[in-house]
């Protein structure tokens, strides 16, 4: 995919995976929807479709997905269907479909979370690079007319160092891949100081932005401990005395482990009425993996990032 200008919004990604799904060269915009008799899952492709994101690929038990499509007037117009009944072997269909090029988007239906990852993960025919898999949201902040990135509200409960480490990578990339040239991250934890006894995360911090000093994560900022007031705040950070490229504008928040990470994506949801865009990255195609409790525009942007997001190249 050629360089394209900073994203600034969602709304961007959004007129962006339309012109990439538009390109006939693009080749990004094929999805497959494993064990596809879900009304959810079908709905979301629908809209997406509509937006003219993607091309479906069904697979599962056709009679039964002829009916929950037909019920929900989802045409069959131009829709593969591939018949496999059992999950199993529909998710792993649909892995082998996009290990081989056949396929550029992964989504979930209504085969279990731990069949699909099972296939994803399988050392000689999933979709693994060697990496960690992680969840990258997108949203576009509170307090300012920009995007931001958070990792991970939803994969890595009680992530290391190590896995922060990989956890950073993919947050990176997704930020390379929509513009962010040199994205600022700020990994974050309760206080700036290094508290390694009482405050573990902020050991973490020291030791990833010390990484990131040292120049091994090429093309980002990074910077930390930094609570959450120095890494959005230049106000916060001028009265605390923090200065440096990431204190006050930061790009992407590295969050200490899953439960911090989930109270600010929903805290973004429902007190901030943001809407958002979630991608799993770390494999070789975007996994789709939508919640019931996520809104319409939600389902739609998430889609959007997985066309942009589909084909990128990984070192």
């Amino acid at each position: 995919m050629p360089r394209i200008k900073k994203t600034r919004s969602l709304k961007d990604i959004l007129v962006l995976a339309q012109k990439i799904a538009a390109s006939k060269a693009a080749g990004s915009n094929r999805l497959v929807l494993a064990s596809a008799d879900t009304e959810e899952g079908l709905k979301c492709i629908d809209t997406a479709r509509k937006h003219g994101l993607v091309k479906p690929i069904l697979i599962g038990d056709k009679q039964a997905v002829v009916r929950r499509c037909r019920s929900i007037k989802f045409s069959l117009a131009g829709t593969e269907i591939i018949d496999e009944p059992d999950p199993k072997k529909a998710a792993i269909k649909a892995v082998s479909m996009c290990r081989v090029g056949d396929a550029d988007i992964l989504m979930k239906g209504s085969v279990d979370t731990s069949v699909i990852l099972r296939a994803i993960l399988d050392r000689d025919n999933g979709l693994g690079r060697g990496g960690l898999l992680s969840n990258v949201t997108l949203f576009e902040s509170p307090i300012q007319k920009r995007l931001m990135f958070m990792s991970d509200p939803a994969v890595n409960i009680n992530p290391d160092v190590a896995r922060k480490v990989d956890m950073l990578r993919n947050a990176i990339w997704v930020a390379h891949r929509l513009g962010f040239a040199r994205p600022k991250v700020a990994v974050l934890a309760a206080v700036e100081k290094v508290n390694p006894k009482d405050m573990p995360a902020t050991a973490d911090a020291a030791v990833l932005a010390q990484m990131g000093l040292s120049g091994q994560f090429p093309d980002a900022d990074i910077a930390g401990p930094y609570a959450l007031d120095i890494a959005v705040s230049k106000k916060a950070a001028e009265t605390k005395h923090v200065d440096g490229p990431v204190a006050g504008c930061a790009d992407i928040l590295l969050c200490p482990e899953i439960q911090s990470a989930n109270i600010l994506y929903k805290s973004l949801v429902y007190f901030a009425g943001r809407e958002i865009a979630n991608a799993i990255v770390g494999v070789k195609t975007p996994l789709v993996m939508s919640s019931r409790s996520d809104s319409s525009l939600t389902k739609l942007y998430t889609m959007a990032l997985s066309v942009v997001l589909a084909g990128g190249d990984r070192e």
